[in-house]
């Protein structure tokens, strides 16, 4: 490991290795089956754990990760209750809400994460991951565990799990199936500069806009193109504004599960054994509804033609750009190289 990027002290060494036993020890690969969930019964006497994040209560982060807490908590005695579509606010505030107590649970974005410790926005690097297995590896894995204890400690944030978001593609009116594709199109992105800076590199050029305000701005041609994994393009209805959609695989991506160290600390033990528990089965179950939902998207959207699928994209180029440059342009390049390296 590149001992530069960050002091190591032995403590974080030492907890990052018993989390990273953990984790091992909790079925990473194991499937759970969300069909027999159902909204826990509020028992007037349990605790209550806010949950707030950005995304449509169809989504898969609702749908799976969500109402598998839900109902693995209500065991231990906590009632989940959930804010999605942004209706606390953006990623920002969300995380400014979880930091002063004002929620207990909240799903942030690698980049959002980033202004408060930079080396945690390294998971919103493009091509960082090929595949969900080097996904799972990584996330779960000792690099990370390090710098979410570090991150902790200075900052009281604690990130209790990562769940799979996507692989993201690109959408647009024109095919995309090289860099030069992508010069001149206005193409929508999160509002984090790290987007910015990657699709510099890609030769596109990206704007930043709510994903609310993606729809419209595509139907009146104030952008050209948006980026996304497929169910969010879904749940979006994208594909009613867009011809084409590009398998870029740009970004295999994450979103954190975000508490305050303050609120992991406010459990017992038995309560913060059943919250880890819970996480992790959360954490799978809502990775393996986005690898369905994906699988089974792109196979509907391929049979009855709802958009078309470009799957002649020279992604080596798109990679050999980002490997060229993307490192030296953000602060936490060796730790981007040094993840790709631990997963290939």
């Amino acid at each position: 490991m590149t001992s530069s990027r960050r002091g190591r002290r032995p403590a974080a060494i030492l907890a990052s290795a018993l989390t990273a036993l953990a984790l091992a020890g909790c079925g990473l690969w194991e499937p759970v089956d969300t069909s027999q969930i159902e909204k826990a019964t509020v028992d007037p006497d349990s605790r209550i754990i806010r949950f707030a994040h950005q995304y449509d209560p169809a989504h898969p982060v609702e749908s799976c990760g969500a109402a598998t807490l839900r109902t693995e908590l209500a065991d231990d005695g906590f009632t989940v209750e959930t804010y999605p579509s942004g209706q606390i606010g953006g990623e920002g505030e969300t995380t400014e809400q979880i930091a002063t107590g004002g929620l207990e649970l909240g799903v942030v974005g690698p980049s959002f994460l980033g202004v408060w410790y930079p080396d945690a926005a390294v998971l919103d690097a493009p091509f960082l991951f090929t595949d969900v297995d080097q996904f799972d590896e990584a996330t779960n894995g000792p690099i990370m565990a390090e710098v979410y204890d570090e991150m902790a400690a200075e900052t009281g944030l604690r990130v209790n799990s990562t769940w799979y978001y996507g692989t993201r593609h690109i959408t647009s009116n024109v095919e995309i199936t090289e860099p030069d594709d992508l010069a001149g199109l206005k193409i929508r992105t999160p509002d984090a500069p790290l987007y910015i800076t990657s699709f510099a590199i890609m030769h596109g050029s990206a704007t930043p806009m709510a994903l609310s305000e993606a729809y419209l701005g595509l139907q009146q041609g104030a952008i050209d193109a948006q980026e996304n994994p497929i169910p969010t393009i879904d749940v979006q209805k994208f594909y009613e504004v867009q011809d084409y959609l590009n398998l870029t695989g740009h970004m295999v991506q994450a979103v954190n599960i975000v508490s305050s160290e303050k609120f992991v600390d406010s459990l017992t033990a038995d309560e913060k054994a059943g919250f880890e528990d819970a996480m992790e089965k959360a954490r799978v179950a809502t990775r393996d509804c986005i690898v369905e939902a994906e699988q089974e998207t792109l196979q509907t959207w391929e049979d009855d033609g709802t958009i078309t699928i470009n799957d002649d994209v020279d992604v080596a180029a798109f990679q050999s750009l980002i490997a060229e440059e993307f490192p030296s342009k953000v602060p936490w390049g060796d730790l981007y190289l040094e993840i790709q390296e631990s997963v290939r």
